[in-house]
């Protein structure tokens, strides 16, 4: 008989837990985690305690975390809804922990560079500027994306000549020469085309007896065909080859 009774107040109890357990998950069902935005970034000081001392493991482990950050309970987040002045904050915290890796850099311009809002990444080029001011490891093209995003994307041509002048000064061997006519692309794309001019034509003065003439042509067919318009180009004598 006791043990009856036993058997009766077990499965009532089940019961109860059964029903508590049916009414707490319709009160939460409609509930999903939720982005809360970038984080902070710890201080430089204990950047390397995400890696337990490791600052290439932990190079590593925030790299990951920034790819994938926004992507939580089965949802994506556009990234227009980043905070873009944190995320330059993480990015130079793994500068430095790793300034020699290109994995940030290329994660920087090739997956937040996407963004809907070019405007939003601003705060990134002056990343881009310093990591792309290094002269190993053809750095300089993180510079060159970034006068390339803020001339044709951001629209601030401002920004992208005094990019493009930071450029020419890179002293990496490797670099090609045509970094130099950087700024005269976006004195052209700002319509001050006299000042363009003046600076390939000086390139062309310093520069043409080290250059392979279809680099030379091509400086040329630039000047002819994007800087001067028909009838000037057809009273300029370098454009005579081209004719």
């Amino acid at each position: 008989m006791h043990k009856k009774k036993t058997d009766q107040y077990l499965q009532i109890s089940m019961a109860i837990v059964l029903l508590l357990n049916i009414v707490f998950w319709f009160s939460i069902r409609d509930m999903r985690a939720r982005w809360e935005s970038v984080p902070p970034p710890p201080d430089q000081r204990f950047a390397s305690a995400y890696g337990l001392g490791d600052t290439s493991f932990a190079y590593r482990l925030n790299g990951l975390m920034l790819q994938n950050m926004g992507d939580v309970g089965g949802r994506t987040t556009s990234l227009k809804d980043y905070d873009y002045d944190r995320l330059t904050k993480w990015f130079f915290l793994q500068d430095k922990l790793d300034p020699e890796s290109n994995y940030v850099p290329y994660l920087a311009m090739f997956y937040f560079g996407a963004v809907q809002i070019p405007a939003k990444f601003t705060p990134v080029l002056e990343y881009l500027k310093v990591v792309g001011s290094r002269p190993y490891g053809e750095k300089w093209r993180w510079l060159v994306y970034a006068v390339e995003m803020a001339k044709n994307k951001i629209d601030d041509k401002d920004k992208a000549l005094e990019l493009a002048h930071i450029l020419t000064q890179t002293k990496d061997p490797d670099a090609p020469t045509w970094i130099q006519q950087m700024p005269a692309f976006v004195l052209t794309a700002k319509g001050d085309k006299e000042a363009a001019y003046a600076l390939m034509v000086e390139i062309l003065k310093t520069s043409a007896t080290k250059l392979h003439p279809n680099e030379v042509n091509a400086m040329k067919g630039y000047i002819c065909e994007q800087i001067l318009d028909k009838e000037q180009a057809a009273k300029n004598a370098l454009c005579e080859d081209l004719r």
